[in-house]
């Protein structure tokens, strides 16, 4: 594997020297492209995503390190080289944190550099085998992960006929050591699918390494295969989740697509503070995965797409298995006191939906016991099924069933088709009213709104053609070309106006924007006013 360089440096000369006088080629490098300072490189990594960042840590809008933690964010799984004249321990300490691979010292000759190269090419194929290569065990470790997997996968395919007992759940995942004794930890279920260049799913076993490496670097967690997914619970110590895995996914779903060459979707459910609930998860976490099939973005929270209501369906669902029993087996009493109770517990919009389950649910029953004229009898006796009952013909009932699934179908679009409106307009709304504001953030934002960063992400490119970032840059760059025309600010005012406490990184980012700088612009414009 080759890899792929982006080389950053204040320093024209030194810049060229480094890019030309080194011996990339001999180590397995290749040069993709230069920038003369943080901004640019930010701006060259989202659109060459390099696999390794060469840069000097003194340059003038970010440093080095700034560089590393925002590249950090934005592409985990891109490595960096700091060129430091600092011999200190302390730089060296904050490196680790940042991807950091090598802290090399100046001056360094392009010998010296040339030949540390393969130190650094070791180091990075030696992060990729982390990646790829199964964890050496022994004999217990294997019993364990049998035991772990027999343990989850009835738990997450809800199998069990009644709702197990979570007390004995948590007893049973703490021998197992998947939580902590006298812990209460959150859940969360993570669904996983890889297809390969051809777009064929080629999820396998052997995914569940990749998928633990990455993770077991950032939360602890199980995972298993089963009907063609990676399945994985992910233990937490509270119930935020989207911000916590942001890292970890982005780095999934780039390692996939560098490493494996394959494209890798995620569906990641709502976290539940009960063993018990992880059937429920599971699929929500299906259910998200599924909305990856709309391109805006591999990776999907079920808080992206749909509302915490949900959740209140799944329930619904669970307890339709239950009712059935009770028809079959249960006393009346028992029946009339189980729906009761999910009339209680049910909410008045979901009302509805509880009916037609609890129709359906009856009407499943009473066939698999009974002959059709018995079932037609309790049907024609029973006016809530009158209007199932009163079509001339069964084509008549079949073509009406098939306009309401279009309509329904209809409906769920536009709503969704809408939903994305809404939240598009809302990040415009709140980047116009706080781009003064220095701490703006895709994240930031996200959070506010209740959903991902990564789908957030997505569904700016996707409906305004443009990043988060770029959005941002421009509102502040129109605010100051009017403050500096309209107003008698001093540029430095001008700047933190617009979200820059650094009037040299503001004086750049408008030059790259309008072509002039801002003392230009101001005294281009005295004459016309």
């Amino acid at each position: 594997m080759r890899y792929t360089v982006l080389v950053v440096d204040d320093e024209f000369n030194q810049r060229r020297a480094l890019i030309e006088k080194v011996d990339w080629n001999s180590a397995g490098f290749e040069v993709i492209g230069e920038a003369e300072n943080g901004v640019e490189a930010i701006e060259l990594v989202e659109k060459l995503e390099p696999d390794l960042i060469f840069t000097d840590i003194k340059m003038p809008l970010i440093t080095g390190l700034e560089l590393a933690a925002k590249v950090r964010e934005m592409r985990p799984i891109t490595q960096m080289v700091i060129l430091s004249g600092y011999d200190s321990f302390e730089y060296a300490q904050t490196a680790i944190q940042y991807n950091i691979i090598s802290y090399l010292l100046k001056p360094i000759s392009s010998e010296e550099l040339s030949k540390e190269l393969f130190n650094i090419r070791d180091r990075m194929d030696e992060r990729l085998q982390k990646i790829l290569n199964p964890v050496s065990s022994d004999i217990n470790q294997t019993v364990r992960k049998l035991s772990v997997t027999e343990f989850l996968l009835p738990l997450m395919l809800g199998s069990s006929e009644e709702k197990p007992n979570d007390d004995l759940l948590k007893k049973r995942a703490t021998e197992l050591g998947i939580i902590e004794s006298n812990s209460n930890p959150h859940f969360c279920v993570m669904i996983s699918k890889f297809r390969n260049e051809q777009g064929e799913s080629c999820t396998s076993k052997s995914h569940i390494t990749f998928i633990q490496n990455i993770l077991s670097s950032y939360l602890k967690n199980e995972s298993f295969f089963a009907y063609g997914r990676i399945v994985t619970l992910i233990i937490l110590e509270d119930d935020a989740i989207s911000h916590k895995l942001d890292l970890p996914l982005r780095e999934i779903v780039q390692s996939s697509k560098r490493v494996l060459e394959q494209d890798c979707t995620i569906g990641v459910s709502r976290t539940v503070d009960s063993l018990a609930l992880c059937s429920s998860a599971y699929l929500q976490a299906v259910t998200a995965r599924r909305y990856t099939s709309d391109g805006a973005g591999e990776v999907r929270f079920i808080d992206d797409q749909e509302r915490d209501s949900v959740f209140e369906l799944d329930r619904v669902e669970q307890n339709v298995f239950k009712l059935e029993q009770l028809l079959k087996v249960g006393k009346k009493e028992e029946l009339q006191s189980f729906l009761n109770g999910l009339y209680e517990q049910s909410t008045p919009e979901n009302a509805d939906l509880l009916v037609m389950q609890i129709v359906s649910t009856i009407y499943r029953a009473v066939s698999t016991v009974s002959d059709k004229s018995t079932l037609s009898e309790l049907i024609a006796k029973n006016s809530i099924f009158s209007r199932m009952t009163s079509y001339s013909s069964e084509n008549v009932m079949r073509s009406e069933l098939i306009d309401l699934c279009i309509c329904a179908k209809d409906v769920i679009t536009k709503n969704q088709k809408r939903d994305t409106e809404i939240l598009c307009d809302k990040v415009i709304q709140i980047i116009d009213e706080e781009y003064g504001n220095e701490d703006l953030s895709l994240t930031s934002v996200s959070e506010r709104l209740g959903v991902s960063p990564n789908y957030l992400s997505a569904l700016i490119k996707n409906t305004k053609k443009k990043n988060f970032v770029t959005l941002v840059t421009e509102r502040r760059m129109k605010a100051a070309y009017d403050l500096l025309v309209y107003s008698t600010m001093k540029i430095l005012e001008v700047a933190e106006k617009c979200g820059y406490s650094d009037q040299h990184y503001f004086s750049y980012c408008f030059k790259k924007f309008y072509g002039e700088s801002p003392n230009k612009v101001r005294n281009n414009n005295r004459g016309t006013q």
